[in-house]
């Protein structure tokens, strides 16, 4: 009954489920990595109040190792492309679990310690998990789901360039940090496009095109999520550009300021 369930005709690869019982295993697994990693920067870091220093820290981690296993699975199995919809992996399994370890760890994180609205985080966070917890229970939609997780690329950028403002210089040469600013800004507008407006857009074609493949509640919920993530992106995209060019001028004032107040040849006589 659940092949037929969650088996096409013409799917391209063989239905083989795996059993949620390592979705559990790997996402406890992830979720307890990450609470033993915070513990442990807490206990290095001098500044153990800062909770939202930490919390970036550790999704730039997450988004890191997750993009380092991305290339890998997208290495060991190209095939992917042909039949995301059906292709399934060990490799790709657990890295979805993972991943959904990690979501679970911040969710319960931000609820106890972050002290600003997280209503919008909260539902991102659980439309996530539950799209992910499904793909990985019934082992079908997995392509896809790795193709989702192309936006942490996006995301290390993002977070890297937040812990670069903070705790900027970290090099010890100017130019070296000057350079190491533009490639983090140009790697975020680039990875922005590419692996966000780019997988949304991928992501709705493919559910259009493949929605007699799938269960149409499934069908009707996974277009709800990817296109708020659109959405979500737009607003996030926006916030950025803003961000960016609005620190550009801050930095120019002062600049200024300070040339005037430092140069007499500029002051009046």
């Amino acid at each position: 009954m659940q092949k037929q369930l969650f088996y096409h005709e013409s799917d391209l690869f063989p239905y083989e489920p795996i059993s949620p019982i390592l979705m559990v295993i790997y996402s406890l697994s992830s979720f307890w990595f990450f609470t033993i990693l915070n513990q442990t920067i807490k206990r290095r870091n001098i500044d153990k109040t800062n909770w939202l220093k930490h919390n970036i820290l550790l999704s730039c981690i997450h988004a890191a190792i997750c993009s380092v296993l991305l290339t890998i699975s997208v290495l060991r199995e190209p095939n992917i492309f042909q039949d995301p919809l059906s292709h399934s992996n060990h490799f790709n399994y657990a890295l979805v679990a993972f991943t959904t370890g990690y979501f679970l760890y911040d969710l319960i994180d931000c609820i106890q310690n972050s002290t600003s609205s997280t209503i919008a985080f909260l539902i991102h966070h659980i439309l996530v998990m539950i799209f992910f917890i499904h793909v990985l229970f019934h082992t079908r939609n997995l392509g896809y789901a790795v193709y989702g997780l192309s936006i942490e690329i996006n995301s290390f950028f993002l977070h890297a360039r937040r812990l670069f403002r903070w705790y900027s210089p970290i090099l010890t040469s100017t130019y070296l940090n000057n350079l190491l600013q533009i490639c983090i800004d140009i790697g975020n507008y680039v990875t922005f496009i590419l692996f966000r407006f780019g997988i949304v857009i991928v992501g709705l074609r493919a559910l259009y095109i493949q929605r007699n493949r799938l269960n149409p509640i499934v069908h009707a919920f996974t277009v709800i999520i990817t296109a708020a993530m659109g959405i979500l992106n737009i607003v996030l995209f926006y916030r950025l550009v803003k961000g960016h060019f609005m620190r550009k001028l801050k930095v120019k004032q002062i600049e200024d300021q300070s040339l005037t107040i430092n140069n007499p040849i500029l002051l009046p006589s």
